[in-house]
């Protein structure tokens, strides 16, 4: 899994980029298939913003937090995608087969 770090009108210092390495290698506890990650920094003015898009097998999650400190914007993009991946995890895991029915009755309904 790769992060893409994109600095919008300032300079990425390697500080900020070591630390939205070490917020974005958590995300990796929530969900193991994810592809790659994309995250854009921008400065306006004095507030900061920041977008988070990640390629899952399947899905594209997307999450973007404002405020006037880079590294709180960081932590609260992450956040918010630990969440966004919580909950797409947890709509993956309970697909049901069509009709349904369980694998395991499926399964036994043609034996029988």
């Amino acid at each position: 899994m790769q992060l893409k770090i994109t600095a919008r009108h300032f300079d990425l210092s390697d500080d900020l980029k070591r630390f939205a390495d070490k917020e974005f290698s958590k995300l990796n506890k929530y969900f193991n298939n994810i592809l790659d990650g994309n995250l854009v920094l921008t400065l306006e003015k004095s507030r900061v913003s920041a977008e988070l898009s990640l390629k899952l097998n399947g899905a594209v999650l997307n999450t973007n937090a404002n405020d006037f400190d880079m590294y709180n914007v960081v932590e609260k993009t992450v956040s918010k995608m630990e969440s966004r991946l919580k909950k797409h995890k947890a709509k993956v895991s309970d697909k049901k087969p069509r009709d349904g029915q369980t694998i395991k009755s499926a399964e036994n309904w043609k034996n029988e």
